[in-house]
């Protein structure tokens, strides 16, 4: 990690890139809950603003890895991650343009053929093991009425299955299907840009001389199209340690 720079100006505010524990992943710290399900160990992490200003409009971008879970034991049937971002980030979904097709629409149609151009707002990839055989698939992110739906694609074509992010306060939750626990997650990235106003940062950085973001994961019982009411599931959540984060700066 590099030496906090000295701050000659306290009065200045300060520019504060984040490097940070946790991201739109797939996968997480192990975890075992009362039915018996596991969920994959996190092998690296990382999340990031896509501006190194503050107080500023910005994007998003997320990238994880992790293993399967130990041999012998059975993957939740969905992966539910926060990711919690920086005291002072604001987070409003609904600032996005938006896609009005129903959650029917979409399941029937895809999210490419059911939204416009306009409302995909992102795109990503990811990875896992089924039956012990590589798979991946690209995703395209839409804003669908106030949140965002992840949509599986492969060469450029929908595949139809999906995955819906929502936001509470300042963290964004996503819960991702696993097939009944046939896919294991071992990859996840995604890039949503700087749009609308939809995420700002933090007006000034911390004392500490970083932003941090917070992850927690748990193993639920199965996917939901609507906002988590709680944090029930079966398995606990579990934050996972930060990897070293990028220390402020004063703006150039």
């Amino acid at each position: 990690m590099h030496s906090r720079p000295t701050d000659h100006n306290r009065g200045r505010r300060l520019a504060c890139p984040v490097l940070a524990g946790v991201a739109l992943a797939l996968l997480a710290a192990t975890a075992a809950g009362a039915a018996g399900f596991s969920i994959g160990r996190t092998t690296s992490l990382r999340a990031r603003f896509t501006t190194t200003h503050t107080a500023r409009s910005s994007g998003l971008a997320l990238k994880t890895a992790g293993a399967p879970p130990a041999a012998g034991s059975t993957e939740a049937p969905a992966v539910r991650q926060s990711v919690n971002l920086p005291v002072g980030s604001v987070l409003r979904l609904g600032r996005l343009p938006e896609c009005h097709a129903t959650d029917a629409q979409i399941r029937a149609q895809a999210a490419e053929r059911a939204c416009p151009a306009r409302t995909r707002v992102g795109s990503g990839g990811a990875d896992g093991l089924l039956a012990g055989a590589k798979v991946h698939f690209d995703i395209g992110i839409y804003a669908v009425r106030g949140h965002l739906v992840f949509a599986a694609e492969r060469a450029g074509q929908p595949l139809g299955q999906s995955f819906n992010g929502f936001a509470r306060h300042r963290s964004l939750i996503l819960t991702v299907p696993t097939l009944g626990g046939k896919i294991a997650p071992t990859g996840f990235n995604a890039r949503i840009g700087a749009s609308h106003g939809w995420l700002l940062t933090p007006a000034s950085c911390p004392r500490s001389g970083h932003w941090t973001v917070v992850g927690r994961f748990e193993g639920v019982g199965a996917a939901t199209t609507t906002a988590p009411a709680g944090d029930a599931g079966t398995a606990p959540h579990r934050p996972h340690p930060l990897p070293p984060l990028t220390p402020c700066a004063d703006p150039a």
